[in-house]
């Protein structure tokens, strides 16, 4: 593990990681291109990886960059949701943000928009940059895994267009990447290891910041090119496992479907983006370019 850097982060940026070593590598430059001024600490979980990974963290935390940005940890094969713990234990800044080692910044302005963000809307607890999910009351029983996922029961969304290119919306569970509070963590727990190895774990921990009196938002930054995620890459070894998903979906409503029959009718929050000039211009040029059908199914297909 490398020495703690003398930095004070306002953003940690937790990366479990595992047998993906050229990926993460370009994972860490988009970060050193587009934030290497920003006070971000990067922290890599290292999960028993059998191929060049530890070399290269070796390498890349004794940069003049790494030194100042980057730490990595050794674990040994505890998968994703307890590699995501332990960088979560380990962090040490006031946000702090899980992402997958095949996602890459594209923009400059991303971290000061989350961290503005945070500083703007006290209310909001946790931030997705994907998509978020809302749930709804369904009686009908979860046999299958089809059940878990049925859009009568759960939908994922970005909020409703055309606003949500320069709008925040309440959601009730998310997907990663996303960022919360240090404060949310230390009043309602991490991720909950009854979840392992990983699935629904993320949706578990929304509820409870909620339930604790915060507020849960997502925005589609992946949408509006702030990062790229490659998908499929990611924890080789958490191939999907429709009856392990399952058992989770299974805990997961059992938990909260009281509290999902209670909130599901409350009118949902909206927030501006705290955007800078760059975002603007960035977010109506990519607003010009959905319109073009070609460019916008490019994007879809992640070849644009």
């Amino acid at each position: 593990m490398t020495p703690a850097n003398d930095i004070a982060p306002r953003l940690s940026v937790v990366i479990p990681t595992f047998n993906n070593v050229a990926v993460l590598a370009k994972c860490l430059e988009s970060w050193q291109t587009y934030a290497s001024a920003e006070p971000i600490e990067i922290v890599v979980i290292e999960d028993g990886c059998r191929d060049e990974t530890p070399q290269y963290l070796a390498k890349a935390a004794a940069t003049p960059w790494g030194v100042r940005h980057v730490r990595w940890i050794h674990e040994t094969n505890v998968h994703e949701l307890r590699a995501t713990n332990r960088g979560l234990q380990e962090s040490r800044a006031p946000i702090v943000m899980t992402w997958h080692d095949d996602m890459f910044v594209r923009v400059p302005w991303l971290v000061r928009e989350l961290l503005d963000t945070f500083d703007r809307y006290p209310a909001i607890g946790l931030l997705c940059l994907s998509r978020g999910l809302t749930c709804a009351p369904y009686d009908e029983p979860i046999a299958t895994w089809d059940d878990v996922i049925d859009w009568r029961r759960l939908q994922s969304t970005i909020g409703p267009g055309p606003l949500n290119w320069f709008a925040l919306f309440e959601v009730d569970a998310v997907i990663r990447p996303w960022a919360v509070r240090r404060a949310c963590l230390d009043r309602v727990g991490l991720l909950d290891e009854a979840f392992v190895p990983t699935g629904w774990d993320e949706a578990d921990l929304a509820f409870r910041i909620r339930e604790a009196g915060w507020k849960v938002a997502v925005h589609g930054y992946e949408r509006v090119g702030a990062f790229k995620h490659l998908g499929s890459t990611t924890f080789t070894k958490y191939s999907l496992n429709l009856e392990r998903d399952l058992d989770n979906g299974r805990l997961f409503y059992g938990r909260w479907d009281e509290a999902i029959r209670r909130g599901s009718a409350r009118a949902r929050r909206t927030w501006r983006r705290p955007m800078t000039a760059g975002a603007w211009m960035h977010t109506l040029r990519m607003i010009g370019s959905y319109a073009v059908p070609s460019r916008r199914q490019a994007m879809l297909d992640g070849e644009w």
